[in-house]
């Protein structure tokens, strides 16, 4: 094995663990993309609903699965190199893991509509195309997909062109929250098995996230190349600078965000939301990397194995355990709890989901060296 490559990071580990943990609690207020709730009476319940949302779709709705698209391009690098020091070539042998990554995630959206891992392993295959390229390329090629170039062109022709009409196709959502209501437990399967992917696919494409999603997986193989992890003392001036550019980067695109239809018609007004989001989305994704890696420096815990580490190594695992709970839970074909839980009791559903799955992956790698789908 290279000198570079340790058996685990767990600083990476640790990073995995706290995006799934942002993960699972958005997806329990949004009772896993049943966006249906029970209608809450003005006091003090409705306020902390309000509020509890509020922090929390501000801190990880958009950044958490990107931390986690970071890592994927991340250890896409390291399963690489560690197989290149081997004296093999892991390329087909990486597209065949993306086939079994994509199967596995098939079949967890047939009951999840809200699955990631098809769309990784998809746009993952783009990785052992890239890999080729120099750093110069990638670093270019990169800043191509987080601009979000087409949208960028999308809005210029909006302002060289007077009756341009930009519209966005969401018809795959319209019968969405009402099968998962009220839909029997076939019904779901046979709504995800088509239409499912369609409307996943109209979140994507209406909202850029087919292009950040590939733009990170670059950034997390650039971060591989530079051995970012490996010599984590030698870029603490770059992280810190990093952390501080980030945030003034976040305010100056997300304060405007908030203005941008007092000036721009409707058409330029939802391109340029677009790239607001995507853009402030990405600037806190990047201080929140950087914050998790200054705060594990300062803690002198960046190399030791966490609660968090070990809830990150089985981050496939937990990830498809999820929604395995999670949707009977919610969903009319199981006990419907979406017609009873708000805001406030689904984030308290979330944060007893992640203290189990936090101790059941505590207790298990102590045991075993994989989770069982990371070993499957």
């Amino acid at each position: 094995m290279s000198a570079y490559l340790p058996s685990r990071i767990f600083i990476v580990d640790a990073l995995r663990g706290f995006a799934l943990l942002g993960i699972l609690l958005l997806h329990a207020i949004e009772h896993f993309d049943l966006l249906l709730y029970p209608p809450v009476v003005a006091g003090v319940l409705a306020t902390l609903d309000i509020n509890l949302s509020k922090v929390l779709f501000f801190i990880f709705a958009g950044k958490a699965y990107s931390i986690f698209s970071v890592l994927f391009g991340l250890s896409f690098y390291i399963q690489m190199q560690k197989q290149a020091s081997r004296g093999v070539n892991f390329q087909l042998r990486f597209v065949w893991r993306l086939v079994i990554l994509f199967v596995l995630g098939y079949l967890l959206s047939l009951l999840y509509i809200g699955e990631i891992l098809s769309a990784f392993a998809l746009l993952g295959l783009l990785l052992v195309l890239l890999n080729r390229l120099s750093n110069r390329w990638l670093v270019i090629l990169a800043v191509l997909f987080l601009l979000q170039a087409p949208t960028l062109f999308l809005l210029r022709i909006s302002f060289s062109q007077a009756d341009f009409i930009y519209q966005q196709d969401w018809s795959a959502w319209q019968n969405v929250f009402s099968t998962f209501a009220k839909g029997s437990f076939l019904e779901v399967i046979r709504f995800n098995a088509y239409n499912g992917h369609i409307a996943k696919w109209q979140f994507f494409l209406n909202t850029g996230r087919y292009l950040q999603l590939i733009g990170l997986f670059i950034l997390g193989l650039l971060i591989g190349r530079i051995h970012y992890f490996e010599h984590l003392k030698k870029y603490l001036p770059l992280t810190r600078i990093t952390a501080l550019v980030s945030t003034v980067l976040f305010l100056a695109v997300y304060i405007p965000s908030f203005y941008v239809s007092d000036y721009f018609n409707p058409s330029q007004t939802a391109l340029i939301t677009v790239l607001c989001e995507s853009y402030s989305n990405l600037f806190f994704t990047i201080l929140l990397f950087t914050l998790f890696i200054l705060l594990s420096v300062e803690w002198n815990i960046e190399n030791k194995n966490t609660l968090l580490s070990s809830y990150g190594k089985m981050s496939l695992t937990n990830y498809i355990v999820q929604p395995l709970i999670g949707v009977p839970f919610f969903y009319g074909f199981g006990l419907g709890m979406y017609q009873y839980f708000g805001v406030t009791f689904s984030v308290l559903f979330g944060i007893a989901f992640v203290v189990l799955q936090l101790a059941f992956s505590s207790y298990w790698m102590k045991r075993f060296y994989y989770g069982p789908f990371e070993w499957f």
